[in-house]
């Protein structure tokens, strides 16, 4: 980062008329370099319109120092006497291009810059914020439905390796390799051998402790901590300018982060692109199909399997009530069961009894006839499969899918099961050890009670991912510092078959 403007620039150092040419001579010499960095972050923001375009979240972060860095070069060239070296060698462009690089080299990008807490292992509750304010990481590139985290290196392999190694810059004449205890070869010459040939590795906590490992193991912490669906996303490291051969002994520090888990990928790669390096992690998922096989189903998602105006639309006018007459128009516009159907289909359906006894209540006291039918077939194994037809006449003891009652839904059953909340749902409803500022006190807004910490705690216990109608429930949980939480989200459709009037 620059920590000057051009314009309050020094002009000490070399003093009179003569060092005065010479600086100009210097400039002159350098315009040409500045004008190239121009043209470079110029191409970059004019290929960046086109993501724009398509709404990448985060892409802005990635223009906005783009901006700010063509600014910077423009104000140069305004002013050429100004043109220093230092302002060519400390560019963000080499980082800016390296990530432009990286994103257009990666599938199925879903975010750019996204700033990540690092988890802390000391059984203290903190909020989101609190946690990334603790420790957090930048992932420069999140792809494949956010399975796929990418961080992106700019140095080239002589100043990875310094960076590495935590030192400043060493002067050109001094022996690279062996300031690192590292013969020409790659090998650890800092090994201490006694008389009976056993080896002290006095390098090896050193080698641990490099800010690469240190950065290795924060995104593999975090990305264990940020499950997605409950599959632990990818780490990849992207080194963009440099090649296996660069360097012995980086490429030996690639060989130990891909060991601890890191996919590297490095410039050459026979892969070609970021995307073909880690795709081996991610070509058996269904990018339209991430939940979990079993799922666990909230009420509200019940109700708009069972809601009349879900199944028959009617316009707003139809129906008594502000908020059913607000979702009637949502639902002309987003039909709710579609989006569930793509969701449910060919997966197992379960709902915790907590859940259950709270749909019974409702169905049995605001559902009309076809909307009890349709709860009866749908919680079918739960009666026992004791037929009742829609006129409430005893079968022979197996209740038949009727494609008129159901419409547009396929044939669907939900297995109860019991209560099982993870002890980090329940310890939500606990006062925190101090006091929080925001939720009057608590850990999550108090719209969370004991009955959400029953329903979306078994999910978590039962590693399923919960589908819910409850519209805040991931930003609170999110907010509360819950990462990994398996949610999918809907639009809410309530029983309205007593509020609308009569098909004709």
């Amino acid at each position: 980062m620059r920590k000057k403007s051009v314009d309050s620039d020094d002009e000490g150092g070399t003093g009179g008329t003569g060092g005065e040419v010479q600086d100009q001579i210097l400039s002159a010499e350098l315009i040409p370099q500045v004008q190239g960095l121009l043209e470079r972050c110029l191409f970059i923001q004019e290929n960046c319109k086109e993501l724009e375009e398509h709404s990448l979240p985060g892409l802005h972060r990635l223009t906005k120092s783009l901006a700010s860095e063509i600014q910077f070069l423009e104000r140069l060239l305004d002013n050429p006497t100004r043109i220093k070296k230092k302002y060519i060698q400390t560019t963000n462009l080499t980082y800016i291009e390296a990530v432009y690089e990286a994103l257009i080299s990666s599938g199925g990008v879903v975010e750019v810059l996204r700033t990540v807490a690092v988890p802390v292992n000391d059984n203290m509750w903190r909020s989101r914020a609190e946690m990334i304010r603790h420790r957090s990481i930048k992932i420069d590139i999140v792809a494949e439905s956010e399975l796929v985290w990418i961080k992106v290196f700019a140095q080239n392999a002589r100043a990875m390796r310094y960076e590495m190694a935590g030192l400043e810059q060493l002067s050109e004449d001094e022996d690279e390799d062996s300031d690192f205890g590292f013969d020409s070869n790659g090998r650890n010459d800092g090994d201490n051998e006694d008389e009976d040939g056993f080896v002290y590795q006095s390098r090896e906590d050193d080698i641990n402790q490099l800010p690469i490992f240190k950065k290795a193991r924060d995104f593999l912490a975090s990305a264990e901590a940020h499950h997605v669906h409950f599959r632990r996303p990818a780490v990849v490291f992207a080194f963009m300018r440099i090649r296996r051969d660069d360097d012995a002994f980086v490429g030996e520090m690639m060989t130990r982060l891909e060991k601890l888990g890191v996919i590297v990928h490095m410039l050459g790669d026979s892969s070609d692109s970021i995307e073909k390096t880690y795709s081996g992690v991610v070509k058996d998922v269904d990018p339209f199909d991430l939940t979990t096989p079993v799922l666990n189903i909230d009420v509200g998602t019940a109700l708009a399997l069972l809601s009349e105006m879900a199944h028959h639309a009617c316009s707003p006018d139809e129906v008594q009530g502000e908020p059913l007459q607000i979702q009637a128009a949502r639902e002309a516009v987003v039909p709710v069961l579609p989006q569930l159907r793509q969701v449910l289909e060919h997966k197992r359906l379960c709902m915790v009894q907590t859940a259950f006894d709270r749909l019974k209540n409702i169905v049995d006291v605001i559902g009309g006839p076809l909307e009890q039918a349709r709860f009866r077939y749908l919680l079918r194994a739960h009666f026992g499969n004791q037929k009742t037809d829609r006129d409430g006449k005893s079968g022979n003891g197996v209740e038949v899918f009727d494609p008129d009652l159901w419409t547009s839904v396929p044939p669907l059953s939900i297995t109860v099961v019991p209560d099982a909340p993870s002890e980090a749902f329940n310890q939500l409803l606990e006062p925190p050890a101090r006091r929080a500022k925001l939720n009057n006190g608590r850990k999550i807004r108090t719209q969370f009670s004991s009955f959400h910490a029953n329903v979306f705690g078994s999910g978590d216990t039962y590693r399923w991912t919960t589908v819910t109608s409850i519209q805040w429930m991931a930003s609170a949980l999110a907010e509360a510092g819950m990462t990994g939480v398996s949610i999918i989200c809907h639009e809410p459709r309530s029983l309205a078959e007593q509020k609308m009037k009569p098909r004709t």
